[in-house]
């Protein structure tokens, strides 16, 4: 599996930014990548919940169903891929000063068997790289301003 690890600290209290970070209805407000997102079963704010999204890293949308395995509010939220492509992701909240340290990690197996493989080294692995650290920023500023 590919990985990819990348943090953050936002100037605002926890609470808000777990909250708007988990609130998958709003993720395509501040991730580049996240087209669309909608609670499928469960009530949004448990393990066990199940929701959809459309995401569109590179060239081509692709829909996600995930299973959230991991929900403490105000410190941790986990969810894996239950259709579509293989994907297990984790945001950490951690107290930071006045603020909020976030670490999000993502760990992948790339579509397209060898093919995906080699692409991932070469380039899709950056691409994500890049998109989840500008999702990030955004996150940042949504809460900052």
């Amino acid at each position: 599996m590919a990985s990819v690890a990348k943090s953050i600290q936002i100037d605002a209290p926890r609470e808000h930014v777990f909250a708007l970070a988990t609130d998958i209805s709003r993720q395509p407000d501040w991730t580049t990548f996240v087209k669309e997102g909608l609670i499928t079963s469960g009530d949004g704010k448990s393990a066990g919940t199940r929701d959809r999204t459309v995401f569109k890293v590179g060239p081509r949308s692709t829909k996600a169903e995930n299973l959230w395995i991991a929900y403490n509010s105000g410190e941790l939220f986990a969810r894996r891929s239950v259709g579509g492509m293989t994907q297990e992701e984790t945001m950490q909240f951690t107290p930071a000063g006045n603020g909020t340290l976030v670490e999000w990690n993502v760990n992948y197996r790339p579509p397209l068997g060898l093919l995906g493989r080699f692409m991932d080294v070469f380039m899709m692995n950056r691409v994500y790289q890049n998109e989840i650290e500008a999702s990030l920023e955004r996150l940042k500023a949504a809460l900052e301003s």
